[in-house]
């Protein structure tokens, strides 16, 4: 018993530590044609649409995880506690490459187009709630037996709320640029 929570504080206090990035995956040409835009210089125009899509394809990963963290906190008893951390793991990772891409962003937002700084700002709230909702989910798995309980108490709502959030930004981000790519009346 010992070593399993020694275990379990060491592979969940690893979850705490920030991913590095290793995404450079070019959009599946889902978002706007950054070269016809007009707009200031858009002069990182197109590699803040690739930013946006690898966002894109986490948060929809985000929400993958956290509906399968959903199913295993309908089992709390059943399904032992190193499911939850592997789902957090990878939520977690997921999520600090969103942070990171949405910083390389804001680093450039000068430079981007009208409708990528309308994306941007629409979803920085809900990331930053998404990073709060998952760190509280990793301290209270790596808490004691009694933060423990508390954990799966609130499990099931977490993990709703992580997918929630994570829908919430790739809803956006298809709406954004649905926007963006539909003709306008001058």
């Amino acid at each position: 018993m010992r070593i399993n929570m020694l275990y379990k504080g060491i592979l969940v206090a690893a979850t705490l530590c920030v991913a590095p990035a290793a995404f450079s995956a070019p959009p599946d040409g889902g978002l706007p044609d950054t070269r016809s835009a007009v707009s200031g210089t858009g002069t990182f125009g197109s590699d803040a649409s690739n930013l946006l899509h690898e966002i894109q394809v986490d948060a929809r990963s985000v929400k993958n995880d956290a509906d399968q963290l959903q199913a295993l906190a309908r089992q709390p008893f059943v399904v032992d506690w190193h499911s939850d951390a592997g789902q957090l793991i990878s939520i977690r990772d997921q999520v600090n490459h969103m942070d990171e891409l949405l910083s390389n962003l804001r680093a450039h937002e000068s430079e981007v187009l009208p409708w990528q700084q309308e994306t941007i700002d629409a979803i920085e709230p809900t990331l930053a709630r998404l990073t709060n909702t998952t760190q509280t989910a990793i301290v209270s798995l790596n808490g004691d037996e009694e933060q423990a309980q508390i954990y799966y108490s609130n499990m099931f709502g977490l993990a709703r709320d992580m997918y929630d959030q994570a829908r919430h930004i790739d809803k956006t981000i298809v709406n954004l640029q649905k926007n963006a790519n539909a003709p306008h009346e001058d």
